[in-house]
């Protein structure tokens, strides 16, 4: 009798372990969609880093800045809130989350050239609930970082 139940518990150990080993090797099956591409986000310019500066602060007017440390090669603006595009609570509750974001951008020169790096913290909050009392980070899909990347490639291509 002893020998059936011996072996009935290895058989569930043998199970168990198996479905261990098989969730933590494979993950999970929800990926995140839209994970930024790193190097749409960063770009080297054939200027100095004064004119660099120079554009970056013209990209972001209106937008107060937290941190601004030039010999460092680094900027941190303050949360620009809004609404969010992406999600809604629906057609019957109406409700619409905030979002706000805020930009890391990182300055580096190199020889004759500047190396511009953009990265952004986003949050966003729900209408209601318990939720609604909380900011939640989400992950970037890139197209803000890009928008700015954009602003100041433009200034500097007008210059």
């Amino acid at each position: 009798m002893n020998s059936v139940r011996l072996l009935k518990n290895a058989y569930i150990g043998i199970l168990l372990s198996m479905v261990v080993f098989a969730a933590f090797f494979t993950g999970c099956a929800t990926q995140r969609s839209g994970l930024r591409n790193i190097t749409a986000v960063s770009r080297y310019f054939d200027k100095d880093t004064n004119t660099v500066w120079n554009a970056i602060d013209q990209a972001v007017t209106g937008i107060p800045i937290e941190i601004k440390d030039m010999e460092k090669g680094f900027l941190r603006t303050q949360w620009i809130k809004g609404w969010s595009t992406q999600k809604s609570s629906g057609i019957l509750t109406d409700g619409a989350w905030q979002e706000r974001y805020r930009l890391f951008i990182q300055v580096t020169g190199e020889q004759d050239k500047t190396y511009v790096s953009l990265h952004t913290q986003i949050e966003e909050k729900a209408p209601g609930g318990s939720r609604a009392y909380r900011w939640n980070r989400t992950v970037s899909d890139g197209s803000i970082e890009r928008d700015y990347l954009q602003r100041i490639e433009n200034i500097l291509g007008d210059q």
